[in-house]
């Protein structure tokens, strides 16, 4: 995500429409800019994941980058969502659908979150686009009109979210076992403790929104998130309907049993 600094950040007061904005003064390290859930990593996995490119596009090999922008509230609340730079009606109303997907982090200054108008590029290639349909193995995504829309609680639906798995008799303790690659410097650095990680189910049963919400070093946090990134998903339902759901998965990392190492993983 990019924001023009210089020596200024343009702050965006809440009452006040797109146009109108206060600037102050920063030194570096004093301002963190708004972004989505995860970062520039997490954008990339989720917009390779997700791109859905409109047929009129394809047909008239229309390519380039659409600019997304809007206001971040304190509470990362998007608002007043608008095309900065166009590139063409398919292609704008296809970022505008991406950026409604995404969850973002206020930005802070001085420590204090702040609300701010703040800028996301989505670059479209037809070439990158069909190789990302390869690694993924489908082309079109299915949109649904709970996309978009409300994010539920597990305990706001009728029919949760469940993890699916290739083998009939595996668990989450078993996929993670199998799975698990102990961190080297977790386990050089003696480094034990809970990996907590956000994340959004969608309709397609696919994982968005990857946030930590509470860190371990060493690797661990990583590898967490790598094994999230694994698992596949039923989407859950309200009043029938595949709905965005989130959810939390913890990753106990614990070196304190006579093997050495040791996963323990919450109930699921």
């Amino acid at each position: 995500m990019k924001f023009k600094l210089y020596s200024l950040i343009i702050l965006v007061a809440s009452f006040v429409n797109v146009n109108a904005q206060t600037e102050i003064v920063a030194a570096p390290g004093e301002y963190v800019e708004a972004q989505n859930y995860g970062g520039k990593v997490e954008f990339k996995r989720f917009f390779q994941q997700e791109i859905n490119y409109p047929k009129k596009a394809l047909a008239n090999k229309t390519e380039g980058t659409v600019e997304v922008s809007c206001i971040v509230d304190l509470k990362g609340n998007t608002r007043k969502i608008h095309i900065k730079k166009s590139l063409s009606l398919e292609l704008d109303t296809e970022a505008i659908r991406l950026y409604k997907m995404l969850l973002f982090n206020p930005s802070t200054y001085l420590g204090d979150k702040i609300t701010t108008y703040s800028t996301l590029k989505f670059k479209f290639s037809i070439t990158k686009f069909k190789r990302y349909c390869k690694k993924r193995g489908y082309k079109n995504i299915e949109i649904t009109d709970s996309v978009n829309n409300t994010i539920y609680l597990d305990n706001q639906v009728k029919i949760k979210p469940k993890i699916v798995f290739s083998d009939s008799l595996e668990n989450i303790s078993s996929f993670i076992y199998k799975n698990l690659k102990y961190p080297e410097g977790t386990l050089r650095l003696n480094i034990t403790g809970l990996v907590k990680l956000f994340f959004v189910i969608e309709p397609t049963g696919r994982i968005t929104n990857i946030k930590v919400l509470k860190d371990v070093g060493g690797g661990a946090t990583n590898e967490a998130i790598r094994l999230l990134k694994l698992t596949k998903w039923r989407a859950g339902k309200k009043d029938g309907i595949p709905v965005r759901v989130s959810k939390e998965f913890e990753v106990n990392f614990n070196l304190s049993n006579d093997a050495g190492m040791d996963y323990v993983p919450s109930s699921y």
